[in-house]
């Protein structure tokens, strides 16, 4: 039987642990909640906390996302896409002028860019498990050991997730 006959949004909660660049060993915990367009198809919004260890900062992304589920039925691959922005705090490596170093002057525009690839696979109707594979990029002002000064450059970390996501009707 498709699910698609089931709920029409879903909640997902999930741990993310990251190497990044690749090797910055971060950690994350992101909370999404999407509507479903139709049977393949969802879009919403997610909010989440991310540590980034060789950077020494921690931000917290709000983000749009969408997921595309090529079957409806029990289990499913999908592929999904996270744009947003975050808001920096707890940055400890500040102008230091070396690797991994953050710049001292504000940032003026935070960008988040996730594509992934996984799985969900469907317990109950209602709720599943959804495992993937991402790339989180983010936009800093860090130190660039080419150039010797502070630019912005896209930092990748690539992560696997697991998580618990809920189908409620009419939510």
């Amino acid at each position: 039987m498709p699910l698609s006959h089931y709920p029409d949004t879903q909640h997902r909660c999930q741990e993310l642990r990251r190497i990044g660049e690749y090797g910055d060993e971060g950690v994350s915990a992101n909370y999404l909640h999407e509507k479903f367009i139709n049977e393949c198809l969802s879009i919403g919004a997610g909010i989440g906390y991310n540590h980034h260890e060789k950077y020494k900062f921690s931000a917290i992304p709000i983000y749009l996302s969408t997921h595309y589920f090529f079957l409806d039925r029990k289990f499913s691959p999908f592929v999904n896409l996270r744009v947003g922005g975050f808001a920096m705090f707890n940055a400890k490596k500040v102008g230091t002028k070396e690797k991994y170093s953050l710049s001292k002057d504000k940032q003026s525009f935070s960008l988040l860019v996730s594509p992934s690839v996984g799985v969900k696979m469907h317990i109950t109707p209602n709720i599943g498990i959804m495992a993937s594979i991402s790339d989180e990029a983010y936009l800093l002002n860090a130190f660039d050991t080419n150039k010797n000064d502070y630019k912005n450059k896209l930092i990748h970390d690539l992560g696997i997730s697991v998580g618990v996501c809920f189908q409620i009707k009419g939510w």
